[in-house]
């Protein structure tokens, strides 16, 4: 069954659907969050794209490097 989760990201409300736990989702949530005001802080970039996107590219780049640790 889908499950509807109402999370905050970055100051935008997200209204999410799925087979996902609520607590799990909202655990993301808080990462990316977390991950953008980093970002944002340490780069003092403003635009809120930019900031999605170079968080995506440090989320990526943790990924990437705990995949490589695994091989």
């Amino acid at each position: 069954m889908s499950e509807r989760v109402k999370i905050e990201i970055y100051d935008q409300t997200y209204h999410i659907a799925g087979d996902l736990q609520s607590d799990y989702v909202e655990e993301l949530a808080a990462y990316v969050d977390g991950k953008m005001r980093d970002v944002a802080r340490s780069t003092g970039t403003v635009d809120s794209v930019r900031v999605a996107v170079l968080a995506a590219l440090a989320i990526a780049d943790e990924l990437h490097a705990l995949k490589q640790g695994r091989d």
